[in-house]
């Protein structure tokens, strides 16, 4: 892996994993949103990453001030196994994407800028539009990105792992947003399928 520019101030860094293949987990989530929920008809697209934030103040101040273990450098966590597997995921470094505790977040907005600057990718050189190629592209004219990073409450320690989300919804902005969060928040039979607002936080932001 070639040397990148880490900020030495300690910032929090994201490591963001996409299938190199067929998703299967937002393929069969896309067909139960079109076909189950409502709002389900203004569905374009679904994409997904999962995303591990580490380094710098991960859960409200360093790791181990916050009493939980230390923050595992790029390099272990592309060396585990559980977070990348060369043979099935591409991935993309990134620092700098603003402070936030990732110990809540109940829909609020994504911190600004998240997941920060393009640091380094497997297949060459990290650009500037890195995310949105993890993510399948920008949404086409007429519709909404809406990217939704969700997670599991209660993590502990120096990594906080999860799903980024994005929905591409047919329609005007403000219609868009309310149809696209309605197929997030699961709070009834026909409403909601990726969060759990009773486990999981959530935090939501317009995609490219």
């Amino acid at each position: 892996m070639a040397t990148v520019d880490v900020p030495a101030d300690g910032g929090a860094q994201a490591l963001l994993t996409r299938h190199k293949g067929v998703d299967l987990h937002a393929a069969t989530a896309r067909r139960v949103m079109r076909d189950r929920l409502g709002g389900g008809d203004r569905l374009v697209d679904l994409r997904r990453c999962e995303f591990h934030v580490f380094g710098g103040a991960v859960g409200g101040g360093t790791a181990r001030a916050a009493g939980g273990e230390a923050a595992p450098a790029l390099a272990t966590l592309l060396a585990t196994g559980r977070c990348y597997n060369p043979n099935k995921h591409r991935y993309g470094h990134f620092a700098g994407g603003g402070d936030f505790d990732w110990r809540e977040g109940a829909g609020g907005p994504l911190p600004a800028g998240w997941p920060g600057r393009p640091l380094a990718a497997d297949d060459g050189e990290a650009a500037p539009g890195l995310l949105d190629a993890l993510l399948g592209g920008a949404a086409p004219a007429g519709c909404l990105a809406l990217d939704v990073a969700a997670w599991t409450r209660g993590q502990e320690g120096g990594l906080v792992s999860g799903v980024l989300w994005r929905l591409v919804v047919r329609g005007d902005d403000a219609a868009a947003r309310a149809a696209g969060l309605g197929l997030v928040v699961a709070r009834g039979g026909r409403e909601g399928l990726l969060v759990n607002p009773h486990m999981d936080c959530w935090l939501v932001g317009t995609g490219a």
